[in-house]
Formats: structure tokens, C-alpha cells, sequence
């Protein structure tokens, strides 16, 4: 998204440090430009090279027990903040520094481990719920991973991005608990957002160029390719619901477009363009899917209830650091 490509230069100069390819040019088909990547980092253990942090702050665990969590991406801060799901505007209880450069997509394993995947160390690392150590980092044949899930079986799936001279994207498959991929699949020039539905299917919004994205569909093990068809603007985050409706963000007009099963043109448009920092980066829900939660470049989460129809209206649910990307919400 080229209108923040300026505050992300800044970031990555400034707050991380890392030379970066600048604005323009071939990223302009994907996200804003990403640091130069380094080669592929070791396996297990984390790689000695990440830089420092501040220790991370552990959550006691009378705070955590059976307690719903919001984690939230500080891209900013090369950490992952941790609040009480239990209204808006909580104070933050807990961070997740270890291992962390640049994260990215945050996502949630059914065991509540949180997957972090960053676009700068090249590297999804896995936190259990309650810890801020990674008991598990994927990284061989990874070059900027955007978004991980792990489905039933323990298979991991990441979207990766090669460097924006490359311009390609891939999904990539890993078994249980095993640093090596077992299956690639290209998909455009990068992906920005994934979920599974209700019987495991894996989708994957892509994008070719700004103007020409939409969301694929996958069997289990990334079998049965399908393109879905919708075109969409720069899309971002993606959740599927219960009833196979799927959820986007259009990025590129900070848009939400809810698309029924079958379909290529949205049932709702909801738009939060004039709301807030605006740039809708990931959405999240939780199994009862009553609320529906995104997270905004500027670093608010903004919260509304779903289903989502035309004329609602979203809240500000937490303010996060500088920039964010990513969010999770424990089920």
C-alpha cells in the first residue's frame, strides 16, 4: 500500500535498522516494501543472529488460566502485545519478544499456541498459550512469510513472499513439528491473508498485481486448487465463517466485503475509510463469531458486531504502538 510505503522506510530505518528496497517499483503489486532478505535462517533453535529485545514479560498463570486473550503485532516495537479479551481499552498484560523482528500475521492453533509469522527474520515461530518462548520455528525455504495457520493434523501452512525483484508468492506446506517443507504451491506475486473453513478447506487471498487479486481454495494438503473468482483491491485479512461466507479486507479502500458461498460479488461492503487511522490490515473472530475484530496500520483494533451488515458500525477495542499488522484472538 503505497501510501504508507514513507512511514514503513522510517520504521525499518530507524526502529529495526535493516536496509530496505524502497518505494515503487515492483512491491507496488504487493505490500510496502520489506527490508532486504538475509539467507534462509537456521532451523530449531532460533538462529543466533536475531537481534536483542528487552526480556519478555510472561503472564503469571492465574492471569492467563481459561482467560480470553487479544494478541496484536508491534512491528514498531519487534514485538507481540498481549491484552485481556474481556472489553475494550484493557491494559496490556503480557509480550512476546523472543525471536521476533517484524511480525507479520498472527494467527491461533486450536491449542492456543500463537503462530507469528515475520516478514523480516524469515521465520514462523510457535508460542503455546501462556508462553513467550517459541517452542518451534519453521524457517527452511522461507523468505518473507506474511501469514501461518495450522490445521487439525498439526501441518503448517505459511504464505511466503519472495523478494520484490522475484515477485512471486507461495504457499508452503510443513508437516508436524518438522523444519521442512513438504509441498509448494505458487500463487501470484505474494499472500496476504488466510484461513480454513469448517471442513479444513484452506483459502488464501493472493495477489497478481493491485488490480487484479482474489482468493484461492485448497483441499486438505494443498489439493483441489481453486480460484474463486471475485476480484478485489490489495486484499489483506481473510476469515471464513461457519456458513461458508468469506470475510476480506479490500486494503486498498479499507473496505470489509462479505462474499457468500459461490458467489464473486460481495453481499456487504462495509467501509471505514473516514474511521479512525484507517490502512485495515487482519481480522479475527472467535468460534461463537458474535464479534468481529480488525487491526489497523495506525495500531488501533477496531471491533463490531457480526454478522456484518451495511450500516454497522465499528468501535475502537484497543490501542495498540505505532504499527500493527497482525491480530489474534484466543476461541
Amino acid at each position: 500500500m503505497t501510501r504508507i510505503c514513507k512511514r514503513l522506510s522510517f520504521v525499518f530505518t530507524i526502529a529495526i535498522g535493516l536496509v530496505h528496497a524502497g518505494c515503487g517499483g515492483p512491491q507496488q503489486t504487493g505490500q510496502t516494501a520489506f527490508p532486504l532478505l538475509r539467507d534462509d535462517p537456521a532451523s530449531t533453535p532460533l538462529p543466533n543472529r536475531v537481534v536483542s529485545h528487552p526480556t519478555s514479560r510472561s503472564l503469571p498463570h492465574s492471569a492467563i488460566s481459561g482467560r480470553p486473550l487479544l494478541y496484536l503485532g508491534d512491528s514498531g516495537g519487534s514485538d507481540v502485545d498481549i491484552y485481556p479479551l474481556t472489553g475494550p481499552n484493557q491494559k496490556q498484560i503480557g509480550s512476546i519478544t523472543s525471536g521476533i523482528v517484524y511480525p507479520w500475521g498472527l494467527s491461533l492453533a486450536a491449542d492456543g499456541s500463537v503462530y507469528v509469522a515475520d516478514a523480516s527474520n524469515g521465520t514462523v515461530t510457535v508460542y503455546p498459550y501462556g508462553s513467550s518462548s517459541p517452542s518451534m520455528t519453521y524457517s527452511k525455504g522461507l523468505h518473507q512469510p506474511l501469514y501461518a495457520l495450522a490445521d487439525s493434523a498439526g501441518h503448517v501452512y505459511v504464505g511466503d513472499r519472495e523478494p520484490a525483484a522475484h515477485n512471486k508468492g507461495f504457499i508452503v506446506e510443513y508437516g508436524a513439528g518438522a523444519n521442512f517443507p513438504i509441498k509448494k504451491v505458487r500463487l501470484g506475486s505474494e499472500e496476504d491473508g488466510m484461513a480454513f473453513d469448517a471442513n479444513g478447506n484452506l483459502y488464501v487471498a493472493y495477489r497478481k498485481t493491485a488490480y487484479n487479486s482474489s482468493i484461492a481454495k485448497f483441499g486438505p494438503g494443498l489439493t483441489n486448487k481453486r480460484l474463486l473468482g471475485m476480484t478485489i483491491n490489495q486484499p489483506q485479512g481473510l476469515v471464513v465463517d461457519s456458513s461458508g461466507n468469506i470475510v476480506v479486507v479490500e486494503s486498498a479502500s479499507d473496505d470489509i466485503k462479505v462474499f457468500p458461498p459461490g458467489t464473486t460479488t460481495p453481499s456487504v461492503t462495509l467501509n471505514l475509510s473516514t474511521a479512525y487511522r484507517r490502512s485495515l490490515a487482519q481480522l479475527a473472530m472467535q468460534n461463537s463469531e458474535t464479534t468481529l475484530w480488525v487491526s489497523t496500520e495506525g495500531g488501533e483494533v477496531l471491533s463490531m458486531p457480526y454478522p456484518l451488515t451495511a450500516s454497522t458500525k465499528a468501535a475502537e477495542y484497543e490501542q495498540g504502538k505505532v504499527f500493527s499488522n497482525g491480530i489474534a484472538v484466543t476461541h
